[in-house]
């Protein structure tokens, strides 16, 4: 998928006119009737999922995990699901406004930055202008990244030797659609510097009651913390905190700030 080329690529934030006008608004906070549209949409991409790959449901001890029958099914999955959802956002700007606040509060220094699984891209477009940072730039699994800016394709489950060590930040609020959590968690924490912080979103709509075809991992907040606690043994890296975000009426997340070592 990436290439160094490619990423060279995606840092110049070229974007096709089509993926421009799939890109919509910066933020689609809506009314009801776009909401509701934006609900049918959801159904219709997770009922296709299901079509597609009929995973099985798998329960674990706070999560729940649908395995697909192959790795080709579930980039299959990913993908329709990517392009059926490419004009609905559902991470705001103002929460990532918020996070960049933090990484200053913390004196984070960024000069580099990752965001996994951002469809049209927008996350790293919001990181960049609020940190003055051009060294972001998010990842996606459907061939559509490579029509929006300052994005690559790549299976964030996968580590690129490029990234390891590389970034001052990870962030992902698209985790539940990993089909190995664990795999995911540990090349994320790779790529953390020494001092980087890995930035995870929680919300209600990635608990296990919630996962599905499309978005396969659910789980409740202290099985994940567990499992990320468990990694950052062998990964070098230490939960610093839950920050609760839950007051921003347009996002309500709790956000897992883990701190690499």
């Amino acid at each position: 998928m990436a290439t160094k080329s490619a990423v060279k690529s995606a840092a110049k934030g070229k974007m096709t006119s089509e993926a421009a006008a799939a890109a919509g608004p910066e933020a689609t906070s809506g009314g009801k009737a776009e909401k509701a549209g934006q609900t049918g949409l959801y159904r219709q991409a997770t009922e296709e999922a299901e079509r597609i790959g009929k995973p099985e449901r798998k329960e674990g001890a706070g999560y729940v995990l649908h395995e697909y029958p192959s790795y080709e099914t579930y980039v299959e999955v990913q993908t329709a699901g990517n392009k059926a959802k490419l004009r609905r956002q559902f991470v705001k700007r103002s929460h990532v406004d918020r996070l960049a606040a933090y990484l200053r509060e913390r004196g984070v220094a960024v000069t580099a930055g990752i965001c996994h699984g951002t469809r049209a891209g927008r996350e790293q477009r919001w990181f960049r202008k609020a940190l003055a940072c051009d060294g972001i730039f998010g990842t996606e699994i459907s061939e559509t990244a490579t029509g929006f800016p300052f994005t690559v394709q790549w299976d964030f489950h996968d580590v690129n030797p490029e990234w390891v060590g590389r970034f001052d930040f990870v962030y992902s609020n698209s985790w539940d659609h990993a089909f190995d959590p664990q795999r995911a968690f540990a090349a994320w924490l790779g790529q953390l510097r020494p001092g980087g912080l890995l930035m995870l979103d929680y919300t209600r709509g990635q608990a296990p009651s919630a996962a599905n075809a499309l978005d396969p991992f659910g789980a409740e907040l202290p099985a994940l913390v567990e499992m990320l606690e468990g990694l950052g043994r062998t990964e070098g890296a230490e939960l610093l905190e839950v920050l609760d975000c839950r007051d921003n009426a347009e996002y309500r997340a709790q956000v897992l700030v883990m701190a690499k070592r």
